[in-house]
């Protein structure tokens, strides 16, 4: 039979797919209507000049600047500014846009339009009466109908000739603790006239529940009856808005209890040219350290024969802590090897400061002994300061785990001729992995060969470790061998016969095995047996194995090359002719490329009812026992270039075939499916980031954007377009966007860049904002890129979060299905992207129709049976800090399993939900493929 009267034999049935591909989205040409876009007036201000005057009359001018920063142009602006009663319009008003502003009644008023992206000014003078003294307060009023509500803008002038003085106070640690130390800071300013050499005195009675302890340059302390005063004389210089500082410091009485408030309500500051001027009355709250102590554990979960090492984190939420003492009874069941002062079964470490909000950490190791299965509680650690403040911590139990293994089999070749001679020989190989994470001392593997003719001098063990004897009786025509040896985390120990075996029988199907059987004894328990078994044939036929390779992703309307290799594992095949060929058919979405086809091959289009396919040829050589092809035979496709995003391009219907001339009939191998994932490349990959990703609120706060534009295919990605919307609603573009290369264009709220990207290489795109002050929340920057040779835009993101309070996540992943008797591992990832989290909690509930396996539950995790739930608890979660957690199930019934209940809270924040995971429980058992034999007609 020829290589192309195969071919009917395999035809295959072809699916024809239709695909269909919207075009881009049209991008926002510079202003966005609404109701995505709107005006944004929140950025206009108001001055005045000048802002301090002496009295007896002076002229201020005033400039009111709308300025639109939204995403749309503001119509109906309507501006009012009722002046101060001491002041009258000189009459001088003007405006940059159309429409002149109306005076009525000392009320200037403007109506009028503010385009996108334009600032309208207003400008008007008044004079003020010459007898005033005292503060000028003008306040405009901005409204617009889109505007959720009224903005003010004011602007202030003293009218004074004389210095005007204030004086705040403020203290540090921000939580006092008591019989430790307060620093108070005094703060002197001058609103008014400048002075040079200003004479002033400063006074402040020490609280009551402190002791004073440290008084600031020059200050002279006395008593006022039984009150203790600190006075400050001094010639200070101070121009409008300068300050000068005094200091003192109280260490606070051991008899104030934590929680009594420090009350200081008399301080002031006096000059020869200001009145008595009082702060206002400034409490303090007396803490006590406030400890938070836990732990866990790395290898997590720990392993038998091997070292654990425990990591405490002290966590001070209180007052400043001194002298602390950390100690740490090491639990039964282990043994101590390092780490902090060891005595009598207790580690201990001291730490000389630990200021509020900080942490430490200590560290030390033990080593754990060949058991299984037996939980290691740590239950006895704490804290203690010099105060006699004491925390203990929380318990930790760890279940030990043995080895996990790993068993192979192999024999080589896997179909022989009958009886002895040249090319009848078997090479059994049988190994065995340990995984982890515990070690395994004096493990026992068996290893069992049935119909090959093994001795226990035949075999080799790499490494030279441990000791192979005689094993138990395996029944007739079977020998078993029994090693016994330590395997530690990671090990390999392979068993192999250097010199080939003769096999046991010679009938025409006769089945020869090899077993390897492995296991562990821990203590009273032992692992379950892992065990694989390779089989291999007795024949009078070869036996063309074959193996292709393709890029497992390729992009669209890139070139897919495939290679073929083939090997006889058994007989040699016949003397040709007929020769033995080899069969490939064309899968879907591709297109040949003929002259790729190597070493002769050919193709073809099969036609029939059901459709038409490609397939390719090739005639092979003879094939010797053990013999390959000397070079693979290859052939490229070029992928469609229509195909979506993650169409799997599946090439499963290629074979060898050959002739046995004593069967009279032709056999056939079939390779395994080989898949190729289309997915888009080159500017799939661009990214955006943006620096610093957490902020707290307030003035000032710049976030600076960098846009990489990633080409990750071998083409120029030609006339790129980049269009990035701002994140207008809470920020303002600084108009400082930067390329490595291309052009930029941009206006308020967005930035376009065009050019090219080489290939394998990236541009970058560099620009700030600035967040408005008063606002809190994430802030979203998206940017959009489009090409020609993308079949859809690719949107990135980049997020920062402007918060002073935590922001916490949690997502959890588990198998998409199991087979029955298999249990469920789930993996929980918790993060933190805002602020510090204290007391952080994570539940899961158990899922109904599953028992925990509790055991398996890491990170110092709990099962609280009452609850039906797995529960861990963390003293913090750092901003940008993360935890991954995990336990499985056992499935008790049922076709499905849902894990829908579990989320994360913390004191600072309520509970968040993660979203629901399905496991499909399938039925066991395993696929068996059948190879396809042609016979000759």
């Amino acid at each position: 039979m020829s290589a192309l009267a195969g071919v009917a034999c395999l035809a295959l049935v072809l699916l024809f797919m239709g695909f269909a591909s919207g075009g881009l989205r049209v991008v926002h040409a510079d202003p966005i209507e609404p109701p995505e876009g709107y005006p944004k007036l929140a950025l206009s201000v108001k001055t005045v000049t000048p802002t301090l005057a002496e009295t007896g009359g002076v002229t201020l001018y005033y400039a009111i600047e709308i300025r639109n920063t939204g995403a749309y142009t503001a119509e109906n602006v309507t501006l009012t500014d009722h002046i101060d009663e001491h002041t009258s319009f000189t009459g001088e008003a003007g405006v940059s846009a159309p429409h002149t502003p109306t005076i009525v009644s000392e009320t200037l008023t403007w109506s009028g339009t503010v385009g996108f992206d334009e600032t309208v000014v207003v400008t008007f003078n008044v004079s003020v009466d010459e007898t005033f003294s005292g503060t000028v307060v003008n306040t405009a009023v901005i409204s617009q109908p889109l505007l959720h509500e009224v903005l003010t803008r004011t602007a202030e002038t003293v009218v004074t000739d004389h210095p005007i003085l204030e004086i705040e106070k403020t203290s540090s640690p921000s939580r006092p603790g008591h019989n430790a130390p307060l620093v108070y800071t005094l703060l002197v300013a001058n609103r008014g006239q400048s002075r040079a050499s200003l004479p002033i005195t400063v006074t402040d009675y020490v609280p009551s529940g402190t002791t004073l302890y440290k008084v600031g340059m020059d200050g002279i302390t006395g008593t006022v009856g039984s009150d203790t005063v600190i006075t400050w004389t001094e010639n200070v210089t101070l121009a409008l808005n300068d300050t000068s500082a005094f200091t003192f410091s109280v260490m606070v009485d051991e008899s104030v209890a934590p929680g009594d408030v420090l009350t200081n309500a008399v301080y002031a500051v006096d000059s020869d040219e200001t009145d008595v001027v009082y702060g206002e009355s400034y409490t303090v709250t007396v803490y006590a350290p406030e400890f938070r102590l836990s732990k866990r554990v790395w290898p997590d979960p720990p392993g038998s024969n091997r070292e654990m090492t425990y990591t405490l984190r002290l966590l001070n939420r209180g007052a400043l802590a001194l002298d602390m003492v950390i100690t740490d009874v090491v639990p039964s069941g282990v043994t101590y090897v390092r780490g902090g002062s060891y005595d009598s079964g207790v580690v201990s470490w001291t730490l000389d400061r630990l200021d509020t909000g900080q942490s430490a950490q200590f560290t030390y190791t033990v080593s754990i002994s060949d058991v299984l299965g037996i939980p290691i509680v740590n239950d006895d650690y704490g804290v203690c300061d010099d105060a006699g403040v004491c925390q203990p911590g929380r318990p930790l139990t760890s279940v030990v785990q043995g080895p996990v293994f790993e068993a192979t089999a192999i024999v080589d070749p896997i179909a022989k001729k009958p009886g002895g001679g040249v090319g009848t020989d078997v090479w059994p190989t049988l190994i065995v992995r340990n995984l982890g994470p515990g070690n395994a001392l004096d493990a026992q593997a068996t290893l069992i060969f049935e119909r090959i003719s093994v001795q226990l001098g035949d075999l080799s063990v790499d490494p030279s470790v441990g000791a192979l004897s005689e094993g138990p009786d395996c029944g007739d025509k079977c020998q078993a061998y029994v090693w016994i040896g330590d395997l530690g985390v990671g090990d390999v120990v392979t068993f192999a016969t250097p010199d080939g075996q003769n096999t046991i029988g010679g009938e025409e199907g006769t089945l020869y095995k090899a077993t390897v059987i492995i296991t562990d004894a821990l203590g009273a328990r032992h692992t379950d047996p892992v065990s694989d078994t390779a089989v291999g044939l007795v024949t009078h036929y070869a036996n063309l194995n074959l193996r292709k390779t393709a890029p497992s992703v390729i992009g669209r309307g890139q070139i897919i090359t495939y290679t073929i290799d083939v090997w006889n594992s058994a007989l040699a095949t016949d003397q040709p002719p007929p020769y033995p060929y080899l069969l490939d058919f064309l899968p879907e979405h591709v297109t040949l490329i003929t002259s790729s086809i190597s070493h002769g091959g050919t193709y073809t289009t099969i036609s029939g009812t059901l459709g038409s396919m490609t397939v390719i040829s090739w005639t092979l050589p003879s094939f010797g026992t053990g013999e390959r092809l000397l070079e693979p035979r290859t052939f490229a496709v070029r992928v469609d270039a229509d195909l979506v995003s993650g169409t799997q391009i599946v090439n499963q219907w290629y074979s060898t075939h050959w002739y046995e001339s004593e069967a009279g009939e032709y056999f056939s191998n079939a390779g395994d499916p080989i898949t190729t994932t289309v997915k888009e490349v080159g500017l799939i990959d661009s990214y955006k980031e943006v620096e610093p990703e957490l902020l707290e609120p307030g003035p000032g706060n710049v976030l600076t954007y960098t846009l990489h534009i990633v080409n990750s295919s071998a083409l120029t990605a030609t006339d790129v377009l980049v269009y990035d919307e701002l994140p207008w609603e809470a920020s303002t573009y600084q108009r400082d966007a930067v390329a490595s290369s291309g052009t930029i264009v941009s206006d308020i709220v967005s930035i376009r860049w065009e050019g090219d990207v080489g290939p394998f290489s990236s541009e970058l795109v560099t620009f700030t904002v600035l967040v408005d002050e008063d606002y809190q929340g994430p802030i979203t920057n998206t940017a959009t890129i489009s090409n020609a040779d993308l079949l859809s835009e690719v949107v990135i993101q980049a997020v920062a979060w402007v918060t002073d309070e935590p922001v916490l996540s949690i997502d959890k992943s588990a198998p998409a299905s199991v087979n029955q008797g298999q249990n469920i591992p789930y993996a929980i990832h918790v993060a933190n992207a805002g602020q510090q989290a204290t007391h952080v909690v994570v539940t899961d509930t158990i899922p109904a129709n599953t028992t925990i396996i509790t055991s398996s539950i890491t990170a110092g995790g709990k099962h609280l049976a009452g609850l039906g739930q797995v529960e861990w608890t963390f003293d913090a979660l750092d901003p940008g800090e993360s935890e991954n957690l995990a336990f499985a199930v056992s499935v008790d019934s049922g076709n499905e399993v849902v894990n829908a209940f579990y989320g994360i809270r913390a004191d600072e924040v309520e509970t968040v939900m993660g979203d629901p995971v399905t496991t499909e429980i399938v039925g066991g058992g395993h696929d068996i493929y059948l190879p396809l034999v042609l016979r000759n007609s």
